[in-house]
């Protein structure tokens, strides 16, 4: 995992920008109007609003007019490409945007977007999700969810999510989150700078989306560095870990087949990964300091009941030792 980053989420979005974005249908009725399906995600001069966790609208700080980017896909328009338009124009296709969105059908994105938006308006939920599809420019990783603790420790969590026995392997599968989380950690331990960088683009996020209009808790307001905690917490989320059939493996199953030699979970069968390339615990050098937290749930589209993300009274609970 490089520590390299040219981008810093915030940077560009001034008074101005939040100003125009706040008094424009964007915000009143893309988003507000929205807020059960519509995110709002601050990246490096710009945000994205996105549905199904798809980025269906970039709105520029350096743009001469207040108009969003959208891929002509959610506009079905053929040929590829980009096309900028109005506040009112997207208002205009909103229906057909969410529709295209839809067809794409990825349960996984969609499955993240439930998660993030029904936590974040449960006023009693312990976290505040503040980015989704966070990663840096030149890496090619990325975390689903960073959330954020409303107790005074401010704990963050990056989450990957997982649907069902979707992606559990391959090159982006479970065995590569898992070396992702690590680096990350193992560079923090040893003096590194992954979790530094992070911290103050945490803080930029939260105070970008109070400006932005976003219904960030009050406990979030003028939050500082220092009272961040001092290291992340790591959490890999699988929903629907349900088998496909009576004798089928549950992704739980599955996806410690991936990872251990030892059939944990109820295992049916090890991976060739794990064969020939090691198991979880020599991914990470066998650390007994790094522990990120498995949570494992029955719970399935279209309508997940989950509306406190890290509650374990909605999951199955698994730490490693």
């Amino acid at each position: 995992m490089s520590t390299t980053s040219s981008s810093f989420r915030g940077t560009g979005l001034e008074e101005t920008f939040a100003s125009n974005f706040k008094k424009s249908d964007f915000y009143k009725i893309v988003y507000k109007q929205n807020i059960n399906d519509v995110i709002v995600g601050i990246r490096d001069g710009y945000i994205n609003l996105y549905h199904n966790c798809n980025s269906i609208a970039k709105i520029s700080a350096s743009s001469k007019e207040f108009k969003a980017e959208i891929s002509k896909y959610y506009l079905d328009i053929k040929g590829g490409g980009t096309k900028k338009i109005k506040a009112n124009e997207l208002v205009q296709n909103l229906n057909l945007i969410k529709t295209q969105s839809n067809k794409r059908n990825q349960l996984e994105k969609q499955a993240q977007e439930q998660l993030y938006i029904k936590n974040n308006l449960n006023k009693n939920s312990n976290w505040f999700c503040i980015d989704v599809e966070y990663t840096r420019s030149g890496v090619d990783w990325r975390y689903d969810i960073i959330a954020v603790s409303k107790d005074s420790e401010h704990r963050v969590a990056l989450i990957e999510l997982k649907y069902g026995n979707m992606a559990i392997g391959g090159n982006s599968g479970i065995r590569t989150h898992i070396k992702d989380f690590y680096n990350f950690f193992k560079k923090d331990a040893d003096g590194g700078c992954d979790f530094d960088k992070l911290k103050p683009e945490i803080i930029s996020i939260i105070e970008k989306l109070i400006a932005l209009g976003v219904d960030v808790p009050d406990c979030l307001h003028e939050l500082k560095e220092t009272q961040l905690y001092s290291e992340p917490q790591f959490y890999i989320i699988t929903l629907n870990n349900n088998p496909k059939s009576a004798k089928a493996s549950s992704p739980e199953m599955t996806m410690s087949g991936y990872l251990f030699s030892d059939k944990r979970w109820g295992c049916k069968k090890i991976s060739k990964d794990v064969k020939d390339k090691g198991d979880y615990f020599q991914i990470i050098n066998n650390d007994k300091n790094f522990n990120p937290i498995f949570y494992f749930s029955e719970s399935t589209l279209p309508n997940l009941q989950i509306d406190d993300i890290l509650n374990e009274k909605f999951y199955k609970k698994v730490v490693i030792e």
